[in-house]
């Protein structure tokens, strides 16, 4: 039986950096280590010597990275500040670590300054600081900082050695910067099974690696691509996001993983399925703000991962589900329209395409701007009976997508009406592309002059657009063959 078993598994030796990819024992929980809070674009290279400016270029730094507001920068500004006037941050010769707990975000930041020249830092003792680390995270991650704050002091234990300093001021990536702390490239014993596919198992044994070369801040993997997922138990870590469509994920993965996205039908295309799992996984803060994401899919059960995308999400994201969107359209209400126009995309409506409208939020505004075209459907209604997150209204909101006009939906989800005429000011210009028609600027026009996001699916192309102040926030195209083509000029 041994040797049987040994003949179905395939042992592979990766260089893999330690503390960001490997699935090991600890720490428990895919809690997060130095290595892993490490990202290209939050290294910063100071400039000048004065303290409390280096400091202030790295809270601009943390604030494009968590997508603070004015207001929200200006208290992480006085919270680092205070923090190093009530008690020095300088831990020892060459570096300093000041940390500030602020509920400003899901995850644990760091952001790393660089200075050749050094920062004056007040502790004369013990010289000038030529490093910097910032952490910011809320209080539950206070465990997490005080084990990467030990990795940091055992990196930096030897104060008679000044060459780990100068390497680490001299990287400028992330790879170089853990190599000049001391984490090592180590080998990884990664099993991938000989019971599957000889390009799966290709993908698997290079994935991490690649993501790694390329300073992607996260894997998104579609776990229902395999009829038995558990084969991934020895690959998963918490670099990654499983996702999956309509299908269980065994607990095994779920435990050692960054999170979960489940999508709630199994038939969307590849294009679809990724665009939703990295909006959902964005919205839910497993993502953060690093610069890539690789997004890894295929067929569902073909055991075959056939789709590689290098996505930058972070932009889509902040856009879609910045505060002041939340304050007009809740996530949860914005991924089921969504969802529900990709299904209309790829579906159809009695065996053809259509093209329809959703605008969501701010409904009081839109509502001054919009009349029915035919008697509203959902009028007279109580609200618990139309809300667009009932599941079982799907079917009648894909029914009343055949009439002309849009939908109008609330913040919160509920639907106030269909077929409706939209109408915004003459003086609402928008510039798109050639190629878009009617629907598509009328749609973009409401959400300029109002605080209303608007997703149209247009008929001629199946593509679906999503529209915030004025602009093309994200945009999905069908990759399987529609039902039927459309006649010239639909839009």
């Amino acid at each position: 039986m041994a040797k049987k078993e040994a003949e179905t598994e395939e042992p592979a030796e990766l260089p893999l950096q330690a503390g960001v990819v490997a699935p090991r024992p600890e720490p428990a929980g895919g809690a997060a280590t130095l290595g892993s809070l490490l990202r290209k674009n939050r290294m910063v290279r100071l400039k000048g010597t004065d303290k409390t400016a280096a400091l202030q270029q790295m809270v601009a730094s943390a604030a494009r990275a968590l997508n603070l507001t004015a207001s929200e920068q200006v208290d992480l500004s006085a919270a680092v500040l205070a923090r190093d006037a009530a008690l020095s941050t300088q831990l020892g010769r060459g570096w300093a670590a000041p940390h500030v707990r602020l509920n400003v975000a899901d995850e644990m930041v760091l952001i790393v300054g660089r200075s050749k020249s050094g920062i004056d830092y007040g502790r004369p003792e013990l010289g000038r600081v030529h490093l910097i680390f910032l952490f910011i995270s809320s209080p539950k991650h206070h465990d997490t900082y005080l084990r990467v704050l030990g990795q940091l002091a055992a990196s930096f234990k030897d104060s008679q050695d000044p060459t780990r300093i100068e390497a680490a001021v001299n990287a400028d990536t992330p790879i170089k910067l853990r190599a000049a702390l001391g984490e090592t490239v180590r080998t990884q014993r990664l099993v991938v099974s000989r019971r599957l596919p000889e390009v799966t198992r290709a993908l698997i044994r290079n994935l991490l690696r690649f993501a790694e070369d390329i300073d992607a801040e996260a894997i998104i993997l579609f776990t229902d691509v395999l009829r038995n997922p558990g084969l991934l138990a020895s690959f998963i870590s918490p670099k990654i996001v499983l996702a999956t469509r309509a299908a269980d994920v065994p607990d095994t993965l779920v435990e050692r993983a960054r999170g979960v996205v489940r999508l709630a039908r199994g038939e969307f295309s590849e294009e679809s399925a990724v665009q939703l799992a990295l909006l959902s996984a964005g919205a839910r803060g497993m993502l953060g703000e690093g610069s890539r994401v690789v997004a890894v899919c295929g067929e569902r059960g073909s055991d075959t991962y056939d789709t590689v995308r290098i996505e930058t999400p972070r932009l889509m994201i902040s856009r879609i589900f910045s505060k002041a969107a939340k304050e007009s359209v809740q996530p949860e209400v914005f991924e089921r329209a969504l969802q529900l126009m990709l299904e209309l995309s790829e579906e159809g409506r009695e065996g053809k395409p259509l093209g329809t409208t959703m605008l969501l939020g701010d409904e009081e505004v839109v509502r001054e701007m919009t009349q029915q075209l035919t008697i509203n459907p959902f009028r007279g209604y109580p609200e618990s009976e139309r809300n667009i997150l009932d599941p079982a209204l799907e079917e009648t909101v894909k029914e009343f997508s055949l009439l002309d006009g849009a939908f109008v939906v609330g913040r919160n989800g509920v639907l106030h009406s269909a077929g409706t005429y939209i109408s915004p000011p003459a003086e609402a210009r928008v510039d798109l592309p050639s190629g878009l028609g009617t629907r598509h600027r009328v749609a973009a026009a409401i959400t300029k002059v109002t605080r209303a996001i608007a997703i149209v699916l247009s008929q001629s192309t199946g593509r679906v657009t999503v529209f915030r102040n004025g602009k093309s926030v994200m945009t999905v195209s069908p990759t399987r063959s529609r039902v039927e083509v459309p006649t010239a000029g639909s839009d």
